[in-house]
């Protein structure tokens, strides 16, 4: 064992390389040192993402004094006030990376005494290489006791909190389980207390017992807890007079117990000349002839740190550690041999206390945390209705006011809803602080390398037509070849306050009823993780909007090309790209990022890996769409350039519609069950792209319908017809799903083909679809005659039992109708025309009509 603990320096380890990712938490906090020192450090060694966790009331006493206010709260890093029922009171330093991990348990506030003047204990827990998952069980251990102090009702606090752990695969999955010698302890506001866990560790006849420790409670009731369950032979107990905070009244009538002075004891290497001794440090300390335990942590010798109520608890984490040597590496051979509290120290103490000021009625401040809606803001809590909140941006710049409609939900204006960094307001009682956590910018700091490349190729991609090829490339690495593509962590609830009150009711759909899932109706969490992440949002949000509406202007005039050479540096200042060569490259990309997603949806099959294959469809679509928003922009116009092959979608979409789909194995329902039996939203984006891509390759029941003789027309046209079909159950009451279809259709026109109106027809047809699906034995005509495009309803034992008759070919024993089976030998069944149950479609009107 090294002497690590002994003299340990917080800054070193804050200055260390190769982690991602952090979570601090603390008691108190000095922003100001956070953000200037602590962060600084941080985000200079690579640590890009961070999270810092803050006792509520504490938080607030920062904000209320202007200079002690932080100021790069939920744009350069996560805060999250913490309210228990006492304090919260953890102090824990997690860092994460690919391959290793750092640990440190400790009684360091976040504050320059805590990191470096003050007397403290802090424990160090290090991983890298093998010993990953061998020793991962704290950190483990420690993430998930975090995450139950995030506010679960802010999905946003929740992803960027969950964020730490993206590219940390030893993270997950099974760790060791052998005996640790050292064990992380934690008290939370349920659940056993922190006594309970400690008792059992503690050696039988314990022939010396040592504590030590700044704050005791007042009737110093766990020391009489401890010698009555304990039952040392010898106790010991540490102060410092100077400043320790205990009833001195109450520690004179404690029986057997040597009081000691251990001011200035503990041997602090590079300790500053006239540096303050202040002892913050908690420990206790159980020996018998066997073996000995030494417990230090947050937790002070107190009612509220052990064992109180859970509305009186403290949160608190301690390592109880078993190595032989740990408590000679503290010294406690020094702290036993102390020299006595003296009578002269005892007055000490009694004089201080009584010259401290007596308490006072204080404002009441509460602090809360909130994300950005298009409306407004969401609050972790509920907030008083009809409450005017004042705006406060940049260097406290005022911006207006704000209001709480509903209990956790707050009006704003735009300017107070897009620059706010908190609000507040103050009655001559109470002060209520909001501070704004910002997603978009937060999420610049998650993930690694790739990420960050990603967001480079992405931003750029509008004027830079050469990011193409770098996208395409990063995109296939991201979507195939990362290890987190699906959260691993189950999804949290999301409702916001009032979420128990009973829902609206959502539009009827038979369709999703039969299918077993939730409308969409309500709100759908994502199942992406890592860089995927910002993939997908990109590809649907930020990019795409980008693009329209430079897709949508017109083309410039000779005139203005000339102008525009001169403004930006004349023709001769940039290089023009060979958008022959480009395009060429880029549907050679695309299409193998096609086949890999073919291959992609074999290994799918497998169990619970459906969400992943839903994930990475997403993208896929994602990027062809973008892409064709691409192609609509003035330069690949005018060269009449694809990006992608439009033989290519059509291959997709055969191979996608049917994987996500057809039968009880398909993608969807699967996928669904893996999540809860909930909706997602990458499962909205891929049906809605699926049916844009349907559009795409022309997909057209009305000219499918007009037969004209052209039979390899129809052919096609009803096959993919039947394609659009299958998703009819997954479409027709997804909104989510339907927006992304029509905006989809509007940013990539067809000549002369009318997109609302094709959408209008397509959806009714999908709709009448749906209904026969959910009701199929209330259809029956037999011994009509069929039409390619009618519907043939087949036995209960088919999946799925409606399907579109692709053709009606004329055989020796009469007609037979010819419909898709993606198992059969060469991708189709027929059946004879008169023992098939059929539907006739409606000529002209373009949707399918049940027979009455």
């Amino acid at each position: 064992m090294s002497g690590e603990l002994a003299s340990t320096s917080l800054l070193d380890h804050v200055a260390e390389t190769g982690f991602r990712a952090s979570v601090i938490t603390t008691y108190s906090c000095y922003f100001p040192f956070y953000e200037e020192v602590v962060l600084r450090r941080l985000m200079a060694a690579g640590c890009t993402h961070n999270v810092l966790m803050v006792d509520a009331t504490r938080c607030a006493e920062a904000f209320a004094i202007e200079e002690l206010r932080p100021r790069r709260a939920g744009r350069d890093y996560t805060l999250i006030p913490v309210k228990v029922g006492r304090a919260f009171h953890p102090k824990l330093f997690l860092r994460f990376s690919k391959s290793k991990g750092s640990l440190l348990v400790g009684s360091h506030n976040m504050t320059l005494s805590g990191f470096g003047l003050n007397d403290e204990v802090t424990n160090v827990f290090r991983l890298e290489g093998a010993a990953l998952r061998a020793g991962g069980a704290p950190f483990r251990q420690a993430f998930d006791y975090l995450a139950g102090f995030v506010p679960a009702n802010l999905p946003d606090v929740v992803e960027a909190f969950e964020g730490v752990k993206i590219g940390v695969p030893w993270l997950d999955g099974p760790l060791g389980t052998d005996p640790q010698d050292r064990q992380l302890l934690t008290m939370a506001s349920a659940g056993p207390d922190l006594w309970s866990k400690l008792t059992p560790l503690i050696p039988k006849d314990v022939t010396t017992a040592f504590i030590g420790g700044p704050f005791f409670d007042p009737a110093l009731a766990l020391i009489r807890r401890l010698q009555r369950e304990v039952r040392p032979k010898r106790l010991v107990i540490g102060i410092d007079p100077e400043s320790v905070e205990i009833d001195p009244v109450e520690a004179a009538k404690l029986e057997g117990v040597e009081w000691v002075n251990i001011a200035g004891v503990p041997i602090i290497p590079q300790r500053r000349e006239g540096a303050s001794r202040y002892l913050h440090a908690k420990v206790f300390w159980f020996g018998s002839k066997q073996d000995d335990l030494l417990v230090t942590g947050s937790a002070n010798p107190s009612v509220a740190a052990f064992f109180a109520t859970p509305n009186a608890r403290n949160a608190e984490a301690v390592v109880a550690d078993r190595r032989k040597g740990a408590a000679d590496l503290l010294g406690m051979d020094a702290l036993l041999g102390a020299p006595a509290v003296t009578a002269t120290d005892w007055n000490a103490v009694i004089a201080r206390r009584k010259a401290a000021p007596s308490a006072t009625a204080e404002e009441s401040r509460r602090i809360y945390i909130a994300t950005p809606t298009p409306t407004g803001f969401l609050a972790q809590e509920p907030l008083r209705v009809g409450l005017v909140l004042h705006g406060a941006g940049d260097m406290d710049a005022p911006l207006g006011d704000a209001i709480v409609r509903e209990a956790g939900v707050v009006d704003a204006t735009d300017a107070v809803r897009d620059g706010a960094r908190y609000l507040d307001v103050r009655s001559p009682n109470e002060h209520t602080l909001v501070v704004v956590h910002r997603t978009e910018d937060i999420a610049k700091n998650l993930g690694g390398d790739t990420r960050k490349a990603l967001r480079q190729a992405l931003g750029t991609l509008e004027e830079d037509p050469t990011q193409l090829e770098a996208l395409l490339k990063l995109t296939e690495k991201v979507i195939f070849d990362s290890d987190d593509v699906v959260r691993t962590t189950p999804l949290r609830p999301t409702a916001g306050p009032g979420a128990d009150a009973e829902a609206p009711p959502a539009p009827a759909s038979l369709a999703l009823e039969a299918a077993g899932r939730r409308s969409s109706s309500r709100r759908t969490r994502s199942l992406a993780s890592g860089d995927i992440v910002v993939l997908l949002d990109a590809l649907m949000r930020r990019l795409g909007e980008g693009l329209t509406t430079t897709s949508s202007s017109r083309l410039r005039s000779e005139e203005e090309e000339i102008g525009a050479d001169d403004e930006e540096g004349g023709e001769l200042a940039r290089e023009v790209p060979d958008f022959d060569v480009l395009a060429k490259a880029c549907r050679g990309k695309v299409r193998r990022l096609i086949k890999r997603m073919q291959e992609q949806f074999e290994l799918a099959a497998a169990p619970d890996r459906a969400r992943r294959g839903i994930v990475q469809l997403a993208a896929v679509l994602g990027v062809i769409r973008t892409l064709r928003f691409v192609e609509q922009r003035p330069e690949w116009k005018r060269m009449h350039r694809e990006l992608v092959d439009r033989t290519d979608e059509w291959n997709l979409l055969q191979v996608a519609a049917i994987a996500v789909a057809w039968g009880p194995d398909a993608l969807a329902p699967r996928a669904v069950a893996e999540a809860g039996g909930e909706g997602f939203a990458e499962l909205s984006m891929v049906v809605g792209l699926l049916a844009w891509l349907a559009w795409d390759v022309e997909t057209d029941i009305s000219v499918a319908s007009q037969r004209g003789g052209l039979e390899g027309l129809e052919d096609q046209q009803w096959y993919a017809v039947q394609l659009l079909a299958v998703l009819s159950s997954w479409l027709v009451d997804d909104d989510a799903a339907l927006t992304i279809l029509e905006e989809s259709i509007a940013r990539t026109p067809r000549f002369r083909v009318d997109g609302e109106r094709w959408s209008a027809v397509h959806r009714a047809a999908l709709e009448t679809f749906a209904l026969v699906a959910l009701t199929p034995d209330e259809h029956r005509q037999t011994a009509r005659r069929v039409m390619p495009g009618d519907l043939v309803v087949l036995s209960a034992h088919e999946s799925p039992r409606v399907r579109v008759v692709l053709d009606v070919r004329q055989g020796s024993d009469g007609s037979k109708v010819v419909m898709l089976a993606p198992d059969a030998t060469d991708g189709e069944r027929s059946f004879l025309a008169s023992r098939v149950v059929t539907l006739a479609w409606a000529e002209g009107a373009g949707i399918a009509a049940a027979a009455r």
